[in-house]
Parts: C-alpha cells; sequence; structure tokens
C-alpha cells in the first residue's frame, strides 16, 4: 500500500467521524476538506493553485494579469529564495532561454543554493523569536548567549537539506532527545531562546516569565494560536481554557532550574510542581494539573503522545500528529507562513493568529489543498515552494488597475502580483552586494554589534550577510533598525514594512551609503567602457537586475556629465535610493 495515500485515508476517516462536531468548530480547528481540483483549459492556469484563484476572480469579476517579463521573474525569484542578486551573465542567459523548462530549472537551482538556506531561516528566526542576549530589562546585565548562534546555523542547515518540516518541529520541541544528528542537534535551543527577567526580580516572577514565553511562542510558531490568552482566564474567544494552558506548562515545567536568588537575598521558589494559577499570579496557587494538551485538536486521551520520561517528546508527537493531534493545523500554519513571504500576505492575513480574532482565509479551499500536498509530500517545504513558484498567480505581472484597485485594493484575491518591501536584512545584504563587498561565507559565530553603551558601526569587518550580525536585544543596528528590524522578545509572524522618514534621510545623507555608492561606481568601472551609456546599463542590470529605459539613459547621461568620478557615484547613489531597489516587483 501507497503509504501517503493510507495517511489520507486515515484522515478522511477522521473527519468523517468529526463532522457533525465539525460544524460547530472555528475553519482552523476542523479537519482538513478533501479537496478536489476542477480540470480548466484556461491558458493562464500552470497548476492547481489557479483553478483556486481563478474561480475566485471570476466570482468577483475580475481577470489576472498576464505573465511578468523575463527580467522581473528573475529578480522576483533571486529575491524570494535567496536574497542574493543574479549576476548580469545569469540575467542575459535566462532571458535567452526559449526552453520550456528554464524557468523550472531556475527554480530548482535557487533551491539548491546554500544561500536559501539563510534567506528562509531569517524568516523562521522572526517566527522562533531569536535573540543572542538575555534581553532583560537592566540592559547593562542583557549579557549574550555565547552559543546562540548555534541555533541560527542549524536552522540554515535544516532549510538547505529540506528537513521535513515535522521532524522541524520535533527537533525543536525535545531538547533532552539524544536521536537527533549533530548537523540539527541545536535546534533543541528553541524553547530556551526568549527573554529573561533580570538577575534582582522575584524567582517567582522569572520562573513564570519563563514558562509563559515557552507556552506562548510554541502556539504562536507552530500552530497560530494565541496560548498566552488564556494564562489569567479562559481563553476569551478561542476554545482554551486556564487549566489547558497550566497544562501546557506542566510540560516545560522541568526544562529549566531557576536560581531561588533575587540579588543576593534568597526567596524560595512557591509552585514547585505543574499548578493552575489563580488569575496567573503565582501567589494564589490552584489545583496541580498533569501534561496535557488542547483538547479540541485530541483525537485521543493525552496519554496516546506522552513519554514518562520525556513529556516534550510527547508534545512533538502531538503537534506533528495529523491524524488525531493538531499536524492538520500546523500543516496550514506552516502553509501559510511560506505564501505569506513569497506574496507579501498571507492567505490567512494574520499568520501567528488563526484564532477568531485572526482573519479568514480568502481562500480557504487552496489553504487546505496545499496543507494536504505537504502531508502528502513527507512534510517537505521544497515542494510546496515549487508549487507557489510555478503557478501563474505567483508569475503574474504587477498592475495600477484602478477599477480593480477600487474592488481589491489589498489585493486578497490575487488579481495581480502587488509589490512588496524587501526585509531589512535583505536591504542591507543587497545593498553590499551590489557594491561588490559582501562577503558570501556562511555559518559560524555572530558578528558583534554594539552593547547597551554604544552600538557598533557597519564597517567592512562585518560586511556579511545581515543573518550573522548578532541579534543583541539592547542594541539597535544603524542600519537594519531604519528598515523595521523585529522585537525579538516575542514570536513575529508578520513584520511591519513601512517606508517612512528614516528610510528616506538614510538613502540620502548616509555616510555607509556614499561609501557602498563609491565602491559600487568602481565596480561598474571594472566591468564595463568608458561609454557612459555603457556604465548607465551596467548599473542598472547589477541593482536592479534589468536594463535601462530610454528615459533613465536621459537621466544618467545628464547626471555623468563629463567623466568626474564623483558623477558616477551620485549615479550609483540615485539607484540606490530608488524605491525599485528595495521593493519586489
Amino acid at each position: 500500500m501507497n503509504p501517503k495515500a493510507s495517511i489520507i485515508t486515515i484522515i478522511a476517516s477522521v473527519q468523517m467521524l468529526c463532522a457533525d462536531e465539525a460544524k460547530q468548530l472555528h475553519w482552523s480547528l476542523s479537519p482538513i476538506k478533501n479537496i478536489s481540483v476542477n480540470e480548466s483549459k484556461d491558458p493562464w492556469i500552470k497548476n492547481p493553485i489557479d483553478q483556486f484563484v481563478l474561480e475566485k476572480l471570476k466570482e468577483n469579476h475580475l481577470k489576472p494579469q498576464p505573465e511578468a517579463d523575463r527580467y522581473t521573474l528573475m529578480r522576483r525569484l533571486h529575491a524570494g529564495l535567496t536574497g542574493i542578486l543574479p549576476s548580469t551573465s545569469e540575467i542575459n542567459s535566462f532571458v535567452k532561454n526559449t526552453s520550456t523548462d528554464a524557468y523550472e530549472k531556475l527554480i530548482d537551482k535557487l533551491l539548491s543554493d546554500p544561500h536559501y538556506g539563510e534567506k528562509w531561516a531569517r524568516h523562521w528566526l522572526d517566527v522562533a523569536r531569536f535573540g543572542e542576549s538575555n534581553g532583560i530589562l537592566t540592559v547593562n546585565e542583557d549579557k549574550v548567549r555565547n552559543d546562540a548562534w548555534k541555533y541560527r546555523d542549524a536552522v540554515i542547515q535544516a532549510f538547505n537539506n529540506d528537513l521535513p518540516f515535522d521532524l522541524f518541529a520535533k527537533y525543536q520541541l525535545n531538547p533532552q532527545s539524544d536521536n537527533i544528528s549533530s548537523e540539527y542537534s541545536e535546534l533543541r535551543q528553541f524553547i530556551h531562546l526568549g527573554t529573561r527577567l533580570q538577575n534582582n526580580a522575584d524567582p517567582n516572577d522569572r520562573q513564570f516569565h519563563r514558562l509563559n514565553d515557552m507556552v506562548s511562542t510554541t502556539g504562536s510558531a507552530f500552530l497560530g494560536l494565541t496560548f498566552g490568552c488564556a494564562r489569567c482566564h479562559d481563553h476569551p474567544v478561542d476554545p482554551m481554557s486556564t487549566e489547558e494552558y497550566y497544562q501546557f506548562t506542566s510540560i516545560f515545567f522541568d526544562q529549566f532550574n531557576e536560581n531561588p536568588i533575587a540579588s543576593s537575598k534568597r526567596i524560595p521558589l512557591k509552585i514547585t510542581e505543574p499548578r493552575v494559577l489563580i488569575k496567573g499570579d503565582w501567589k494564589s496557587p490552584g489545583e496541580s494539573v498533569e501534561p496535557g494538551f488542547l483538547k479540541i485538536l485530541m483525537q485521543k486521551s493525552a496519554d496516546h503522545w506522552l513519554n514518562e520520561n520525556n513529556k516534550m517528546e510527547g508534545l512533538g508527537k502531538w503537534i506533528t500528529d495529523p491524524v488525531n493531534g493538531s499536524g492538520q493545523l500546523l500543516a496550514r500554519v506552516i502553509v501559510n507562513r511560506l505564501w505569506h513571504y513569497h506574496f507579501g500576505q498571507g492567505l490567512v492575513k494574520t499568520p501567528n493568529d488563526f484564532g477568531k480574532i485572526g482573519s479568514d482565509p480568502t481562500h480557504p479551499e487552496l489553504l487546505d489543498w496545499l496543507s494536504t500536498q505537504l502531508i502528502e509530500n513527507n512534510w517537505q517545504l521544497g515542494h510546496i515552494h515549487k508549487l507557489i513558484l510555478t503557478s501563474g498567480t505567483y508569475r503574474q505581472k504587477n498592475s495600477s488597475s484602478a477599477k480593480y484597485m477600487n474592488i481589491d485594493s489589498e489585493n486578497r484575491l490575487l488579481w495581480h502580483k502587488k509589490p512588496h518591501r524587501l526585509e531589512a536584512e535583505i536591504i542591507r545584504d543587497r545593498l553590499l552586494d551590489v557594491a561588490g563587498v559582501l562577503k558570501k561565507e556562511m555559518h559560524g559565530k555572530s558578528i558583534p554589534v554594539g552593547d547597551y553603551k554604544k552600538a557598533l558601526p557597519d564597517l567592512p569587518n562585518s560586511w556579511r550577510r545581515s543573518i550573522y550580525l548578532q541579534a543583541h536585544r539592547s542594541v539597535h543596528h544603524p542600519t537594519l533598525s531604519l528598515f523595521n528590524y523585529p522585537d525579538t522578545s516575542a514570536s513575529v509572524g508578520a513584520r511591519s514594512t513601512s517606508t517612512g522618514e528614516s528610510s528616506t534621510l538614510f538613502s540620502l545623507n548616509s555616510k555607509f551609503l556614499w561609501e557602498l555608492s563609491k565602491h559600487f561606481a568602481e565596480r561598474i568601472k571594472e566591468e564595463s567602457t568608458t561609454s557612459p551609456t555603457d556604465r548607465i546599463k551596467k548599473a542598472y542590470m547589477i541593482a536592479l537586475s534589468r536594463p535601462p529605459n530610454e528615459q533613465e539613459i536621459s537621466i544618467g547621461m545628464s547626471i555623468l556629465n563629463g567623466k568626474d568620478d564623483m558623477n558616477l557615484i551620485k549615479l550609483c547613489h540615485l539607484i540606490f535610493g530608488l524605491n525599485e531597489f528595495i521593493y519586489i516587483h
């Protein structure tokens, strides 16, 4: 028997048993629907994703956009998969390649590129609230955790090896396991990545701060549920009781030993076994609790997953179980995260909140179909990436149709490929890459960025990819902080991507940007002739992965009036300041 088929058959059986109950459930807690894909001969459709999208568009009297040009697709794919710009020769080769599989081969190449892991690890680090310092309120005590960078490197390795996502989840939720290969063993740091209270805080407060961080992050990161809202009372909108919240704390209870000292004063821990806390206050302990999970996502008793000697292993088994546990929700959440990063917004607009106050999916059947695809294909994210990237929906060009904007200004129906801004790290990486000074070596200890007294400037010895800059919670990096760098104290599912005054002033006046403009100019001189037109074309191809149009050449010629090197630097600085440089179309 085909093992994939057997899993889906079992899931279908569970769906039938739960059908009546599911009518009362919120969509995210209901079993995945068995979705059949209608066949269509519409030439726009490239794969089943497009069928779901096209049906919604037709319902709203909209039409999708045609495929973007090759230059746009080349830049879009590199931005989405590696964050590293293609070379001029790679661009020209792709544009001139007329074979029917050229686009798909480019996707395969980028998915196997080691820089893919760096790009997609960055997204997971947001979700995992990755930081390399304790994050305590007294900043002079915010000490660096010397081995935290090893977690980052393990995440990079996991993405590059296309580690099945169910194993990726299990490894992070099993810090006691000795059965994880060395390349992934540091994933076990996950639950300890959160912030700590200062050393002079009451140890009882420190204890439950850490437990809440572990429970809340697990809920948000893997299941898109706000577990932390049930700490003081039953969840106000989602089916999670306070007792269930504390059953989760019971799973994490033995994962750390809190020092019963505040400064030099000894303050004993009042709660030494898992208990419900009345109104979330350790001064008001209630009944003791045993480890358990969210009942609404359990088709078996907790004992079905729990191991008496390793409760964390049981948590990982429950979270990844698509038949009797929460595995179907896990699949929905991670599929939505992939969609979010490829399109700038998810099918569910709130990637960390699949509860009642979160957004409903715009295309629920598509979300379920993709989730089933993930489970059937051994939880391998590469398969979902390829489905998304080969779709006609992803390949669309951008449009500014006033008529369509009035109907769907947020592009929730996916009638075009809406531009979205690059994240802070990729903006910095691209500045360095275009200037020809980016050091692309991978892995290893993080580059210091300063301390609470002073942030270090962005100097040549730090010009590696931004994922290798130390994620210090008390330091604002001078470049990254201008482009909505996330708060690392909690899981972040969707970053803000505004372009405000600070980033505009950076483009105009930053010493760092002027220095990179000089390096960019030197690179152009080395890679082109002395012809002003040739230099303008080279600059656009390097920075924007496309040739300039006639108007851009004309503007460039007016700037390069004469052969003064300073004029070439000004042209490079102008290109760095273009909106197109930090947006993907």
